[in-house]
């Protein structure tokens, strides 16, 4: 028997500042980032509170089943494209949410270009992106997913 789990993206709030930097300063997540050094809660605060504020940047929590399990974030790149950047909980990574996340946002910003930058080494998010739907394209040690055809 097969389980249902609602998934759900809502736009993350400023109360949510501190479970933000907690998993974006996670020691898996700094090592799969373009930038591995440890966040500075004091800028972290301030970048936060710009990211809010832009309209440049869409920010939402992804839950699974009313549970906070991941955030994803779209950066406004050019017309109608976004460059991705997610992360699932540590107590969630493994179980199918990034997946899940990256094909919610591709159904949510369909008529819209969604990128994804992955360095090579992160093996789990290449995984991810292709199980969703994303085509891939090798670029050294970065692999850059296209949520169409490019």
């Amino acid at each position: 028997m097969e389980i249902k789990v609602d998934y759900k993206l809502r736009n993350v709030t400023l109360e949510e500042c501190d479970l933000i930097f907690e998993w974006a300063n996670d020691k898996t997540v700094r090592e799969n980032s373009f930038n591995s050094n440890e966040l500075n809660y004091d800028e972290h605060v301030s970048w936060f509170s710009n990211k809010l504020a832009s309209n440049d940047s869409y920010f939402y929590i992804f839950e699974a089943n009313n549970k906070k399990v991941g955030m994803i974030r779209l950066e406004n790149n050019e017309s109608n494209s976004f460059i991705i950047n997610y992360s699932i909980s540590r107590e969630h990574r493994g179980q199918g949410y990034a997946t899940a996340l990256l094909k919610l946002i591709k159904d949510r910003y369909i008529n819209c270009l969604l990128i994804g930058k992955v360095k090579s080494c992160n093996i789990a998010s290449i995984k991810a992106f292709i199980r969703a739907g994303y085509i891939m394209k090798e670029e050294s040690e970065i692999n850059v997913f296209y949520s169409q055809s490019q």
